[in-house]
């Protein structure tokens, strides 16, 4: 029997070329220089991971197809939280920015535009998308993101993990976390709280600043009652402590 003939198609200016194909697409694909990806739901798993993840992480897909978990796993411990929502939830129309684990132990950061697929029912079934390594965020004139040891602050998204837990900070409460972060270790006066929360150093006092404090603490400290991330500078006011 004779075969099929390749199918072409006119192109600009008249040229014909044969139609691109699934295989020309994978070939396609394995060339970028991005990770391209698809990860199920249920069960949990890759289902396709480009070869470009071997160049960046130095794990081979294979080694990501066996692990179930991988997905997490290549994540740094204190992002996993953002990667965690976006396979239970979905919410990949805008671009996350986390930090990879290398085979070798280092870290590079990675921009992950992500698609997710939900079936007929409205249920999560995949999430399928591109990660990028990136420059480091943290760095330059104007980072988007701060990294204090377990602290994570994305100052464009007004989100905050501890130890790669989720925490929700009042609008106030973020304002005071960026003042004292600007420079650790550099005491904030009072005044200076004040002002920058309520554009004013006279609002309800001295107290009210170490009510706003306290409620910092309470939310980022493992003992509110002994702080090792925000001291107090007697008579002074407060400042971020790194190694806290």
């Amino acid at each position: 029997m004779a075969s099929a003939p390749v199918r072409r198609r006119v192109g600009p200016r008249g040229l014909r070329s044969r139609t691109f194909g699934e295989r020309d697409l994978l070939r396609l694909v394995e060339r970028a220089p991005d990770v391209v990806f698809r990860y199920r739901s249920h069960p949990a798993g890759y289902e396709f991971v480009s070869r470009a993840i071997k160049r960046i992480t130095g794990f081979s897909p294979e080694e990501l197809y066996a692990d179930p978990s991988s997905a997490l796993k290549l994540v740094h411990v204190d992002d996993r939280a953002i990667v965690i929502e976006l396979l239970a939830r979905g919410t990949g129309r805008v671009p996350i920015v986390v930090r990879w684990v290398r085979k070798d132990g280092s870290t590079l950061w990675v921009e992950q535009r992500n698609t997710p697929v939900f079936n007929r029912a409205g249920e999560l079934v995949a999430i399928e998308g591109i990660a990028r390594e990136i420059v480091d965020p943290t760095m330059g004139s104007r980072p988007h993101v701060r990294v204090l040891g377990d602290i994570r602050i994305d100052l464009d998204r007004g989100r905050v993990l501890v130890a790669g837990t989720d925490v929700r900070l009042t609008p106030s409460e973020l304002r005071l976390l960026v003042l004292l972060t600007d420079q650790p270790g550099r005491t904030v006066s009072r005044p200076t709280i004040m002002e920058a929360l309520w554009n004013s150093s006279h609002v309800g006092g001295g107290r009210v600043c170490e009510v706003h404090v306290s409620k910092l603490r309470a939310k980022i400290e493992q003992n509110a009652r002994h702080p090792l991330r925000i001291e107090t500078v007697r008579g002074q006011g407060y400042r971020f402590i790194l190694s806290g």
